[in-house]
């Protein structure tokens, strides 16, 4: 039987601390991680003034927005850098270029309560960057790749003074319980898990971040485990 969702989450809450989700309220969700109340621009607004926006803020999307506030098309920097390449001059005394000549205008957008992996699952989906936030049809912040990047790293102790492992198991009941009970009998401490899809029947990969016992001593605890694969370490010195 595969663990349920619920089951998994019970068992990385008994065998992780708390600062293995390190997202800002410990949830992950976009509300936790998004920029709010970002720097927006109106349809008629000049183009080459929202490029100065973009390069004094150093960010590199634009949230379009009405007078009533609702969200009505995003600008990529690229898309309006080569906006501005082809575009001629409008001139003195004919008409002004327009942040709405360049938008797109079917923009994919989360709530804030979306889980991040949802909103990464979207920007891959839609192959953007970045979505917008909305809530009650109200433009509330915006979320970037970098913003999921630097989250993902986070929570997966990118950066940390850790050892990595990644095994393979049986993917039955009590299987992730047997690894982190074997880890915490050598003093290791699980600063992160995860999980995913073997390519094999009946098999499952665990990639886990082990923090307070040196490897060859975590190696060794898990070196008899019935079923256990070993596949790769990384300590923290690369």
């Amino acid at each position: 039987r595969r663990l349920s969702v619920q089951e998994r989450y019970v068992i990385l809450a008994r065998v992780c601390k708390r600062r293995t989700i390190r997202c800002t309220g410990g949830l992950m969700l976009v509300r936790d991680c998004m920029t709010r109340n970002p720097v927006t621009v109106r349809p008629a607004s000049d183009p080459v003034a929202g490029m100065m926006l973009l390069r004094s803020g150093r960010f590199r999307h634009l949230p379009v927005i009405s007078d009533e506030g609702h969200l009505v098309g995003i600008v990529d920097r690229d898309d309006l850098a080569l906006f501005l390449s082809k575009a001629g001059s409008p001139g003195v005394t004919k008409r002004q270029h327009r942040i709405d000549q360049v938008m797109v205008r079917d923009v994919a957008t989360v709530p804030p309560d979306c889980p991040l992996e949802e909103a990464a699952a979207r920007m891959v989906a839609r192959k953007v960057g970045s979505l917008p936030v909305v809530e009650a049809g109200q433009l509330v912040g915006i979320i970037t790749e970098t913003d999921l990047f630097q989250q993902f790293a986070a929570a997966l102790g990118g950066g940390s003074d850790s050892l990595r492992l990644t095994v393979q198991v049986e993917d039955s009941p009590g299987q992730l319980a047997e690894v982190a009970g074997r880890i915490a009998g050598v003093q290791g401490n699980i600063c992160s898990v995860v999980a995913y899809n073997a390519g094999q029947p009946g098999r499952i990969n665990i990639t886990l971040r082990v923090e307070g016992a040196e490897r060859e001593i975590v190696l060794g605890a898990l070196s008899d485990l019935a079923g256990l694969d070993l596949l790769h370490t990384w300590d923290c010195d690369g």
